[in-house]
C-alpha cells in the first residue's frame, strides 16, 4: 500500500481545517529577518529584525530551521500558495550564505554536536527538491552528508537523546533513496540504533536497558526512541530485511498496551518510556503528561509506515485519537514562541499552558504534525482504495491513468455519519475500504447510493465495499459512538478516563478536592446525558458540580480533569 501525498488530499471545512488553517497562517507571518537574525549576526551580515529568545538564541536558529523550511515547502504542496516556496528558498538561500562563511570558525552553524539540527535540516533539502523544485538541493545533501560522516562521532551512546543520533537514518536512507547519495546509505547504516530496536525484534523486556548518556535518564526518552523506529522503518524501506519490520510492529505493540494513554499521548515525566505503575504515578504527581507535537509527529510518521507495508488498518487508531485530542486540541502558539510543550493530564486538577520559554523544539514540530494530518486520511495500492480517517476531505486520485476525485462530507466526530461521493471519468470497478474504529458502539453500515449494502471484511479487517462505480455514486457510512470509559491499566481497572468515540472528554468539575473523592466514577456512563444543542456534552444525574466536554474544547488556564484515580481510592463506597 502506499499514501497519498500534500498536493492529493485537501482538508474541507472542519476541525482539521481549523488547525490546519490557523497553524499556515501563524508560520506565514514569521518575518525571515527574525528567524535569520543570530546567523546572519554571526557571520557579519546585515541582521535587521528582533532577537528571538528561549531556545532561540543558544541554537542560533538551527534548532527549528531545518523543520520550518520543510513546513513551508510542504505548506506549498498543500495550498499552492507561492509565497510559502518563496519563504522556504529565500530561507535556504540565506542560510547556506551564513554557513559557508562560518564554516570551520568557531561560530559554525553545524558543529559535531550537531545531530539533531543536521537530520532537520537534510530532510528540509529533500522536501525542497520534492515540492518545490530546489535545484541545488541534491549538491548541498551531498555536503552536509559529508560534514557529518566527518565530524560526528559514531560511538553511539545508548539512550542519548542529548543527541538523538539514533533519528539520523531515516532522512539519510530518503536522501540516497531520492539522490541515490551512496555515502548516505553507508551514513545510515552507521547509526542505526541496534542496540534499542534489538529488545523489541527478539522480545526482550524493554526496561532491561538504561541510558548511557543525555538527558533525564532513568528510563528510554519517549519521543526520540519512538522516533528512532521511523529510521528502522526507512531501512526496512531500502533493504526490506524482515528484521526491521518485526522491530517496529513489535514496538507499535509494547505503545499500545503498556505505554497509550486514552489521548493517544505517551512518555509522561520527562518524557520517559516507563512501567505502568510508574505512569500512574506521574499521572498523580507532575504535570508534564505528554509531549504534545513531537510525540504526535513520530506517531503519524510511524502508522503510515506501518499501514503502507501492512496493509493494516488498526494502526490508524492511534492516529485518530491524536488528531483530535493532540493536535486538534492544542491551545494556539503566541507571537513570542511558545507553545503547549507538554498536555496536562494530571488527576488532582489540569490546565492547558503554553510552555513559558520561546521557540522550543515544539515549535518546529508543530507545522509538520498539522500539515501531516492529511496524508493519513487515503491509502491505495493501486487498484482498491482505503479510507483510514473520517473528516471532511477531497482526494484527488489518479488511479491507473484515469482521474477519480473523492469527496468525503461528514460532522464526524459530532455525527455518526460520514458520506463519500465519487466522481470519475468513466465507471470504474475497485473495491472501497474503510477503517473499522475500536471503539464503535454498534454495527458500522454502509449504504450505495442510498441502499444498505452488505459489506465484507478483507483479510486485512477493513470494511469493504467492491462495485462498478459510476459518477456521483454514494456510499454512506454510519458509525455509531456513544460514550465510554477507557482504563489506562485493564488489570487495575483504572486509572478511567471518558471518551465518546475517539474524542477524550474532560470534566469541569466544582465540588472539592477530585470528583474521584465524592462519587463512584466508574459508574459515570450510566448517568453521563446529553445536553441538547451541544453536541459531546454531557450533564450526571444528581450532579450539579459535573459537566464533561470534549477535551479540545477547553482554553488556557480552564481546569479539567482527564483521568481519575480510582486505583488510589475505594470508589466502591459511592452509589
Amino acid at each position: 500500500m502506499k499514501g497519498f501525498d500534500y498536493h492529493e488530499v485537501k482538508l474541507n471545512e472542519g476541525l482539521l481545517k481549523d488547525t490546519l488553517d490557523e497553524t499556515m497562517n501563524f508560520f506565514l507571518r514569521i518575518p525571515n529577518d527574525n528567524i535569520l537574525k543570530y546567523m546572519r549576526e554571526d557571520a557579519g551580515l546585515p541582521a535587521p529584525g528582533i532577537y528571538y529568545t528561549g531556545w532561540f538564541k543558544n541554537s542560533r536558529g538551527m534548532g527549528v530551521l531545518g523543520q520550518w523550511i520543510s513546513a513551508y515547502a510542504r505548506m506549498y504542496a498543500i495550498t499552492g500558495n507561492k509565497s510559502f516556496r518563496e519563504k522556504a528558498l529565500y530561507l535556504i538561500d540565506e542560510f547556506w550564505k551564513c554557513y559557508l562563511i562560518l564554516k570551520g570558525t568557531p561560530k559554525r552553524l553545524l558543529s559535531h554536536r550537531s545531530f539533531y539540527a543536521f537530520e532537520k535540516l537534510l530532510r528540509a533539502l529533500i522536501d525542497l527538491h520534492v515540492y518545490c523544485g530546489y535545484e541545488t538541493a541534491k549538491e548541498k545533501s551531498i555536503e552536509i552528508i559529508a560534514f557529518a560522516v566527518e565530524n560526528f562521532s559514531t560511538e553511539n551512546l545508548f539512550g542519548d537523546n542529548g543527541t538523538e543520533w539514533y533519528t539520523l537514518p531515516e532522512s539519510l536512507y530518503m536522501a540516497y533513496e531520492l539522490f541515490g547519495i551512496e555515502q548516505a546509505r553507508e551514513a545510515a547504516g552507521r547509526w542505526e540504533y541496534r542496540e534499542w530496536w534489538d529488545l523489541f525484534y527478539k522480545d526482550l523486556d524493554p526496561y532491561s536497558k538504561r541510558p548511557k548518556a543525555g538527558l533525564y535518564s532513568e528510563f528510554c526518552h519517549a519521543y526520540s526512541h519512538t522516533n528512532s523506529f521511523n529510521s528502522c522503518a526507512m531501512a526496512y524501506k531500502v533493504k526490506k530485511d524482515p528484521y526491521y519490520l518485526r522491530a517496529i510492529c513489535k514496538y507499535y505493540d509494547f505503545i499500545k498496551n503498556e505505554q497509550m494513554m486514552a489521548t493517544g499521548g505517551y512518555g509522561p515525566s520527562f518524557e520517559h518510556l516507563m512501567p505502568k505503575n510508574r505512569i500512574i504515578d506521574a499521572l498523580r504527581c507532575g504535570h508534564d503528561s505528554f509531549e504534545t507535537q513531537c510525540c504526535s509527529y513520530a506517531a503519524f510518521r510511524l502508522v503510515h509506515y506501518l499501514t503502507c507495508f501492512t496493509g493494516n488498518p488498526h494502526y490508524s487508531n492511534w492516529v485518530e485519537l491524536l488528531l483530535y485530542n493532540a493536535v486538534v486540541a492544542t491551545i494556539p502558539m503566541t507571537e513570542d514562541g511558545k507553545v503547549i510543550y507538554y498536555s496536562d493530564y494530571n488527576m488532582y486538577g489540569a490546565q492547558k499552558i503554553n510552555r513559558q520559554d520561546g521557540w522550543t523544539c515544539c515549535t518546529g514540530t508543530r507545522p509538520l504534525v498539522v500539515t501531516e494530518m492529511q496524508r493519513l486520511i487515503y491509502f491505495n495500492d493501486g487498484e482498491d482504495l482505503y479510507i483510514a480517517q473520517y473528516t471532511p476531505s477531497t482526494l484527488s486520485w489518479n488511479r491507473q491513468g484515469g482521474k477519480i476525485v473523492v469527496h468525503q462530507k461528514t460532522g464526524f466526530p459530532l455525527t455518526n455519519e460520514t458520506q463519500i461521493e465519487l466522481q470519475l471519468e468513466s465507471a470504474t470497478e475497485f473495491a472501497v475500504k474503510f477503517r473499522m474504529p475500536e471503539w464503535l458502539a454498534g454495527k458500522m453500515t454502509v449504504a450505495v447510493n442510498g441502499t444498505e449494502t452488505e459489506a465484507m471484511l478483507d483479510e486485512h479487517g477493513w470494511l469493504s465495499v467492491s462495485n462498478v462505480w459510476k459518477n456521483g455514486d454514494t456510499i454512506t457510512v454510519t458509525l455509531p459512538q456513544n460514550v465510554w470509559m477507557h482504563s489506562f491499566d485493564p488489570i487495575k481497572e483504572g486509572p478511567n478516563a471518558f471518551l465518546h468515540g475517539p474524542v477524550v472528554l474532560a470534566a469541569t468539575y466544582t465540588g472539592p478536592q477530585t470528583p474521584n473523592d465524592h462519587m463512584n466514577v466508574r459508574k459515570l456512563t450510566q448517568k453521563m446525558r446529553p445536553v441538547e444543542g451541544k453536541p459531546l456534552h454531557y450533564t450526571v444525574d444528581g450532579r450539579d458540580d459535573l459537566y464533561f466536554k470534549p477535551f479540545y474544547e477547553y482554553k488556557e488556564y480552564e481546569r479539567y480533569f482527564i483521568y481519575h484515580d480510582t486505583t488510589a481510592h475505594a470508589t466502591k463506597r459511592f452509589d
